[in-house]
């Protein structure tokens, strides 16, 4: 109950008013106000304890006499009920003083009086708007400093990023489980499903292997089926621009056949073809590339290296090498209308991702005039094209950073994204990296593209708004 209180403090301590909820809450006032209130009731609650204390006091006699009668007198060998006196008394229990007990007013006399103190001070007490405005003034603090939650519920004000409080209370109180619960439930009511799912989880977690008490509102199964519900409701954010559709390009050799394209992201544009490659032909290209696998390098100046940042070993395909690959460059020109032939386009790159593997954050074009990709003299890298070659159990997407999203691992789909924008400079929301695999066996085969011979296609393929 007092941490409800603890919390206005709280609030009000780091300067955090919200002026949408109720007056106590909106000022400090009112809330020291609120904490000499409820050194009130503490006042009338130890006259209650008191009352009650004496009426307990009165039952447990009773009962210590009759308890004391059956192990005395009705214990013994002779017949109790022969004693006219004894039954007198057996009879009188039963019908009065027991009734007496049982249906006695003074245990409602004793709460009566606590509730009526109460209500003239009903005035003076918190409304509900209050505690929403407390409650929300919690979830405020926690999005904009990024506060752990079950730190913040343990009374630290501790950062996700950083185990240390970057403010310390002089004066520190906990939260219980019913006290996470009614957070939760704020958040709940306005369908601010983030929220109440990491509140409830909290509820869960200090609800379980405590007692119920009489002054919570929740319980261990309220917050379950809270937290139940708020797992199922939550809302991701949803673009009308991003669909996905079956595409032909308009394509002739894709009418009876078209692809199945997913629109990852708008900027930068990233799409994501379903069901690109065959099981067959992605286990061909796979073992086709086996002899030839290498540690793969990265552009180093003028020249290519390896380096620690990119995990994996990698393989160049010819078309002429290989009949699958000339059909795969052939379905990359219908879905992207680009020119793949060399040298307006590189070789298959096959990769395989060792033990952990991984790919830091790099640009598929080059950033300096220096780079070896130049050396094609065919200009940058125009797109990419990226093919899923098998499946992966654990990790292994593709994030772009800055973009702020990832693609997990689709099997046999393709990757499609441009690396540079209309006037020939670079993309910078196509930096990314691949992440490293958790479980499985990562293989993939990419299609760089170069730009010239492309700025026709360009402007008629894909996306024309890029």
């Amino acid at each position: 109950m007092c941490s409800c209180f603890t919390l206005f403090i709280v609030l009000y301590l780091l300067n955090m008013p919200d002026e949408s909820f109720g007056e106590m809450f909106t000022s400090m006032l009112s809330v020291n106000q609120a904490v000499s209130a409820e050194r009130k009731l503490i006042d009338h609650l130890i006259i209650y304890i008191e009352h009650e204390a004496q009426r307990l006091e009165d039952i447990k006699r009773f009962f210590s006499r009759v308890t004391s009668l059956h192990d005395g007198i009705y214990n013994e060998p002779s017949d109790p009920i022969a004693n006219p006196i004894a039954a007198f008394k057996l009879v009188k229990r039963l019908k009065s003083e027991w009734l007496n007990v049982v249906h006695s007013t003074e245990a409602e006399e004793n709460i009566k009086v606590l509730r009526e103190d109460y209500r003239r001070m009903e005035s003076s007490l918190p409304k509900l708007e209050d505690l929403r405005g407390a409650a929300h003034g919690l979830m405020r603090l926690q999005d904009v400093y990024n506060l752990h939650v079950e730190s913040l519920v343990r009374g630290h004000f501790q950062q996700i990023s950083d185990p240390v409080d970057f403010y310390k209370l002089s004066v520190s109180d906990m939260l219980s489980g019913d006290d996470c619960f009614l957070v939760g439930k704020v958040a709940y009511d306005l369908e601010d499903y983030y929220h109440s799912v990491l509140w409830f989880e909290e509820a869960v977690r200090l609800f379980r292997g405590t007692e119920w008490s009489p002054e919570n509102e929740g319980t261990l199964e309220d917050a379950l089926d809270h937290l139940a519900f708020s797992h199922f409701k939550p809302k991701h954010f949803e673009n009308p621009s991003l669909f996905c559709d079956y595409f032909t390009n308009g394509s002739p050799a894709l009418f009876l056949q078209p692809i199945r394209r997913e629109i990852i992201s708008l900027q930068p544009y990233v799409v994501l073809f379903h069901g690109f490659v065959t099981q067959a032909e992605a286990k061909n290209i796979r073992k086709y590339a086996m002899p030839g696998l290498r540690r793969s390098v990265v552009a180093s100046g003028m020249n290519q290296a390896t380096a620690e940042y990119r995990i994996s070993k990698s393989a160049w395909l010819k078309e002429s090498a290989h009949e699958v690959v000339g059909k795969l460059d052939q379905r990359i020109t219908l879905v992207t209308g680009l020119n793949v032939q060399p040298p307006y386009a590189e070789y298959l790159q096959v990769v395989n991702y060792g033990i952990g593997g991984h790919y830091e954050p790099h640009f598929d074009h080059a950033t300096s005039d220096s780079s070896p990709l130049y050396r094609l003299k065919t200009g940058n890298r125009v797109a990419t094209i990226m093919i899923y070659l098998s499946p992966v159990q654990a990790g292994g997407s593709t994030a772009f950073i800055y973009a702020n999203f990832s693609v997990p691992v689709v099997q046999n789909a393709a990757l499609f994204w441009w690396n540079l924008h209309k006037n020939g400079q670079g993309n910078v929301d196509t930096l990314h990296a691949g992440c490293p695999v958790i479980v499985g066996n990562k293989w993939v085969a990419n299609k760089w593209v170069h730009e010239y011979e492309q700025e026709f296609r360009r402007r008629c393929s894909l996306n024309p708004e890029e």
